[in-house]
Formats: C-alpha cells, structure tokens, sequence
C-alpha cells in the first residue's frame, strides 16, 4: 500500500484535484486510476464522445503512477502514443497500466482506458527515471 500511497501524494495535483481523478490502486509494475464523467468532457456531441484529450490524459497518468509510485518522484513523459479504439462515453474513465520495462534511464509502461468497462483506447507511455 506504501505505493499506492507515495503515488496518490506526489500525483494530488491542481488539475487531478479539479476533475477528481482517482489514484485508485499502484504497485511497482500496476497502476489503476478513475476519472468520473462530467458532461464538460465531450469533444463530440454528435456521438457524444469524451474529447480525446481526456482519453490520453488519464492513459498518460496511469502509465507514470507505477513508476512516480516505487521511485517517490516525478518521471516526466519522453513519448506517448495512443490508439483510440471506440467512442468513450456517458460513463467513468478507468485507466489500467503495466510497467513493460524498467530500465536505468527510461521505463515503459502500456495501458488501457475504459468506459462503462469497454475497452475504448490503449497506450503506450516512455517515461525518464534518471535525473
């Protein structure tokens, strides 16, 4: 629990703080983050759709925590690629991230977003662990 807990402390930030996005669960290679539905995150109101830029924000968080976590520092994002699999939503964001690798200098993380509990983006994040 210590991660999970140095994670949700050094990740309590103003933007995460406005838009209430959980910490919910971090380990050394897993993390689990929630961001609650508010109508003010639909880029298409068409579909509607939450605007992708949520989408690869909560991908980008899940996939930092596990390391931010374990190393009890910020790890600034090196790349970030995300694939935008299905519309997301009138539902919660869930964000699932796995550490792939672990190096001196950079750690890899991929994850995947859901809505309603539907696969609706996934993520590939690099992240710098040196100083």
């Amino acid at each position: 629990m210590e991660v999970t807990e140095t994670a949700r402390d050094l990740l309590d930030l103003p933007f995460h703080r406005a838009n209430d996005i959980e910490v919910v669960a971090v380990t050394e290679t897993t993390a689990h983050t929630r961001w609650p539905y508010d109508r003010t995150m639909v880029g298409n109101p068409e579909v509607p759709a939450i605007h992708g830029g949520v989408i690869s924000a909560l991908a980008d968080l899940t996939g930092a925590a596990p390391f931010v976590g374990s190393l009890g520092r910020y790890t600034p994002t090196v790349d970030l690629r995300v694939d935008y699999l299905d519309p997301a939503g009138a539902a919660d964001l869930e964000g699932h991230a796995e550490v792939v690798r672990r190096g001196e200098s950079v750690g890899v993380a991929e994850t995947v977003v859901e809505s309603g509990g539907d696969e609706c983006a996934t993520g590939r994040g690099v992240y710098k662990l040196d100083r």
